[in-house]
């Protein structure tokens, strides 16, 4: 079971962080190209349309395994003698745990509409793509609210920083997909040159203001979570949190590498098949070592903080 729910935990958030990746990337990367630029780009946005949809989809089954699962842990019923209304209704109305999901649920139906709303338009307006992006954030950051940070009753600071960390890391990690998409539909022109430059700059300082908030808020949850540097590395949360550290920090290695050289070569350069194949890989690394994190913090989430045992 437990297996089980670290695999349902992992899954959850990483569709959560790939939605308000999507929604981000288009409204901020591509939301404001010229008229040209949009219907050039119009096959990269019908492409993150069509992603979210499937997202949206995991997300809901990934939900229910994990509700399902906690059902089982809060009852203390084996998982086949719990599809029962009033166990779940209980679960559901009457803890934090269920009043959290009552409201990802509703907002993951307001998503899936949404979206279905946006793929049956030629071209989304941006409107609904700023609708969709502010309820794509606010589904991610919900993901706070049944994180240890609140459960330890770490007071409004743990979970504010909680919070704050879900959303950066959702913006950054959560936009490498779309921008691997995007820099598979685009073709190596003089006019997609100025476009990828456009897209990679934005991307790229967005990413660099979400790493800062990263640290900070990621600094202030180890501190409360984990109380000293001896948990660190003498207890199981610690340890995997370290481990989490360390494929963040070669994380980050590529995404210094995107900045300083890929992106120096795309900015002094004309755009061709090569620097976009350099770029398109280093991304998908990142996309790799994102799972990775997510795997880790799908651990994390069934570890007792070393600080609150």
């Amino acid at each position: 079971m437990v297996t089980a729910l670290i695999i349902a935990r992992a899954v959850q958030i990483a569709a959560s962080m790939l939605i308000a990746g999507i929604f981000t990337f288009d409204l901020v990367m591509l939301g404001v190209m010229g008229s040209s630029e949009s219907n050039n780009l119009r096959e990269a946005e019908r492409s993150l349309i069509r992603l979210s949809i499937w997202t949206l989809i995991v997300a809901l089954f990934s939900a229910l395994l994990w509700f399902w699962l906690e059902v089982a842990i809060m009852s203390g019923l084996p998982l086949t003698k719990t599809f029962s209304v009033s166990v779940w209704g209980m679960v559901l109305l009457e803890t934090r745990f269920g009043r959290a999901w009552q409201l990802r649920l509703i907002l993951s139906a307001t998503a899936f509409v949404l979206v279905a709303s946006a793929l049956g338009q030629a071209k989304p307006r941006r409107t609904l793509i700023a609708l969709l992006w502010l309820v794509s954030v606010v589904l991610l950051v919900s993901l706070g609210w049944i994180s240890h940070a609140a459960a330890a009753g770490t007071a409004s600071l743990g979970l504010l920083g909680d919070m704050l960390h879900l959303c950066a890391a959702g913006l950054w990690v959560g936009g490498l997909l779309p921008l691997a998409i995007f820099l598979t539909c685009v073709r190596p022109s003089y006019s997609s040159g100025e476009t990828v430059t456009r897209v990679v700059r934005r991307f790229s300082t967005l990413s660099l203001c979400c790493v800062s908030v990263i640290v900070v808020s990621g600094i202030c949850n180890s501190w409360l979570l984990v109380g000293s540097i001896h948990a660190l590395f003498t207890t199981p949360y610690g340890q995997l949190l370290l481990l989490k550290l360390a494929v963040f920090a070669i994380l980050l290695g590529f995404g210094a590498r995107n900045r300083f050289l890929i992106k120096t070569n795309l900015l002094k350069t004309p755009v061709c098949q090569n620097v976009l194949f350099q770029l398109r890989r280093n991304v998908i690394c990142e996309v790799c070592l994102g799972v990775a994190v997510v795997a880790i913090v799908g651990c994390l989430g069934v570890t007792p903080p070393a600080g609150h045992p």
